[in-house]
């Protein structure tokens, strides 16, 4: 047996949090330091699969693996897995060291920007 479709809600009915034209959103801010995980996640994905791209553009994923025995070898697919995850690891340490020397240049983490902090 077939359900009743729900009845639409009303033009004027009220809405459960900020419309899509508000800036803010219905989740609350980011703090900083999620802001700026979210940065270094994303630079560092972003240049691994730029820098894979550049690496195999040169390096076949055979000329890496002529050095494994036959029955110790993964496929294509996982080499190319195995270089983009190992440079995103690469690229998101560098990254966070320098986000880490950014802040201590700026004396701990961005303390100067505070409204009434001593220079």
């Amino acid at each position: 047996m077939a359900t009743p479709a729900a009845d639409p809600p009303a033009v004027d009915a009220p809405v459960a949090g900020p419309g899509p034209g508000d800036p803010q959103g219905a989740r609350p801010d980011l703090t900083a330091r999620a802001r700026a995980v979210g940065a270094v996640a994303w630079a560092s994905f972003l240049a691994a699969g730029v820098g894979t791209m550049f690496f195999f553009a040169f390096i076949a994923p055979e000329d890496l693996l002529s050095a494994f025995p036959q029955s110790d070898r993964i496929d294509r697919i996982g080499v190319y897995t195995l270089g983009f995850f190992g440079l995103w690891c690469l690229s998101a340490l560098a990254s966070a060291l320098a986000l880490y020397v950014y802040g201590q240049l700026l004396g701990g983490h961005g303390r100067q920007d505070r409204p009434g902090a001593r220079p």
